[in-house]
């Protein structure tokens, strides 16, 4: 017994060295794939985490080179169009300035079409080329002030004179007074034809109503307006001469209304010093365009009881009209 306890049992490998190496070598085999697995997925994991990055990062490229090619193909064509839409108002501007030259009005308004036409083409230029953007602060602040300053002073006309386009006066008033235009041989003009035919229209249906026909002669007239607007009156119209009295010498409608006034006081041995119970009542014959300027004039000269009376105008030059009126009344108020 003893000496098989000393011997050992051979298929007892506790004692035996070469069994302990092997079991360590086993150990260490066992051990060292799990090592090396566990390496390799933190290495794959980190390979992972850089391709999603760079992926990532390419995405957001991507994203930012789209964005700004977007945004280059959406600002070229703005830029474009607006040159583009200037543009036809600069040729629709100088095409309207041959327009109101045919009429031969007897004034050079229609160069205002055409110096507007030249301001929107250097806007256009300005447009194209970023000159506005060139301008400096201390530059751009003044003219935009100016600019805005002066589109409202235009808006505040325009409306102010909308406002008395469908002026009808009132029924038989003492007087009216017809302010003259343009006057060729044999004919008045056009807008002067539309301011005697609602002069005549109101006289016959208010036949107390005396009229005063104001105008004078301009150098490319061949008589006195007066003397042409009292000639269709009465031969065209059929109104009869006795209603009607001439003022020949005016050349403004502030003449207009001072001399005509002149005339009615002198008829009625009325004066500035009169009071408002003998102040014959008086009625302006104009065009539409012209009615508000006329009563301002005529306000500012005493006249206390007075109306207007819009005739119409010619549809296709009320835009000219419209804008030479914000004109005279800027001419006006700084003169007056």
């Amino acid at each position: 017994m003893m000496n098989e306890l000393q011997s050992g049992d051979p298929q007892d490998n506790r004692n035996n060295h070469h069994s302990t190496s092997d079991a360590s070598k086993a150990a260490a085999d066992t051990t060292t794939p799990y090592i090396t697995t566990g390496t390799t997925a933190s290495t794959d994991a980190s390979t992972d985490a850089r391709t999603t990055t760079t992926e990532f990062a390419d995405d957001t490229a991507t994203a930012v080179t789209a964005t700004t090619t977007t945004t280059t193909r959406i600002h070229f064509p703005l830029r474009q169009t607006a040159t583009a839409i200037v543009c036809i108002a600069a040729l629709a501007s100088l095409w309207y300035a041959r327009a109101v030259y045919n009429t031969h009005t007897g004034t050079s308004f229609w160069l205002f079409w055409v110096a507007l036409a030249l301001a929107l083409g250097v806007w256009a230029a300005a447009i194209w080329f970023h000159w506005w953007r060139a301008l400096p602060n201390a530059a751009r602040i003044p003219i935009g002030i100016v600019l805005c300053v002066a589109l409202c002073s235009f808006g505040m006309s325009q409306a102010a004179i909308v406002s008395h386009m469908r002026d009808e006066g009132d029924r038989n008033l003492d007087y009216i007074i017809v302010l003259g235009a343009q006057v060729y041989q044999g004919s008045p003009s056009l807008v002067l034809r539309y301011r005697l035919d609602k002069a005549a229209e109101y006289l016959r249906a208010n036949p107390g109503t005396t009229c005063i026909v104001s105008g004078g002669q301009g150098p490319n007239e061949p008589y006195a307006e007066a003397r042409g607007m009292a000639d269709y009156l009465e031969h065209d119209a059929g109104i009869d001469a006795s209603r009607i009295i001439e003022e020949p010498d005016s050349s403004t409608t502030v003449e207009n209304l001072r001399n005509s006034r002149a005339i009615i006081d002198s008829a009625n041995n009325t004066g500035s010093t009169s009071n408002t119970a003998s102040e014959p009542s008086i009625g302006i014959v104009t065009n539409d365009f012209h009615v508000f300027r006329s009563l301002q004039i005529a306000h500012d000269q005493g006249y206390t009881d007075v109306r207007g009376i819009a005739a119409g105008s010619p549809r296709d030059m009320l835009l000219n009209n419209m804008v030479r009126e914000s004109f005279a009344e800027a001419k006006y108020l700084i003169k007056r």
